[in-house]
């Protein structure tokens, strides 16, 4: 599995350098996937089989998170790494960067999830100053967010959304 996602990472960084706008790439065991650039700060691989993934930086990583999740307001989004495959089951790991306090992410993420019908199946937690919040609804789909105190005053965002 983490041969695969190097391979896939590596061919997102080749096809973001080059001039053509897609690739065609044969993989080790014989597949194709075809990588595209989508402007300056996003490039989406799709396999064979109808599975995306799509890495994206800037503002392109802000726009259409799973399930209507937004950005933390205010927030710069660093990175967002989304995939789906073609039940359409997937989801997304975002990165963000902020100056409010981690507890005040999770607050905001909490009353996000309540507002799509989501209920906590793990605790919040603040270790520290680190602070997790967990939620999911009934047909399966989960938001994490955690939020964690980073280098001069700013609190690091990882969302993970899970989509069915």
């Amino acid at each position: 599995m983490m041969k695969k996602l190097a391979l896939l990472f590596a061919t997102a960084a080749l096809a973001s350098c080059g001039s053509e706008p897609t690739t065609t790439v044969t993989t080790s065991d014989g597949k194709s996937v075809e990588v595209t650039k989508n402007g300056q700060s996003e490039a989406t691989i799709k396999a064979e089989d109808g599975t995306t993934a799509t890495f994206s930086t800037g503002a392109a990583a802000a726009k259409d998170l799973p399930l209507g999740i937004p950005a933390y307001p205010g927030a710069a989004v660093t990175a967002n790494i989304s995939g789906n495959r073609p039940d359409g089951k997937g989801g997304a790991m975002v990165t963000m960067t902020t100056s409010d306090a981690p507890d005040k992410v999770t607050a905001f993420y909490k009353a996000e999830a309540a507002k799509r019908g989501m209920t906590s199946k793990v605790q919040e937690s603040i270790m520290g100053s680190m602070a997790s919040f967990s939620a999911e609804n009934e047909t399966g789909e989960k938001l994490v967010a955690t939020a964690t105190p980073g280098g001069e005053g700013k609190t690091q965002i990882m969302l993970v959304i899970e989509t069915k």
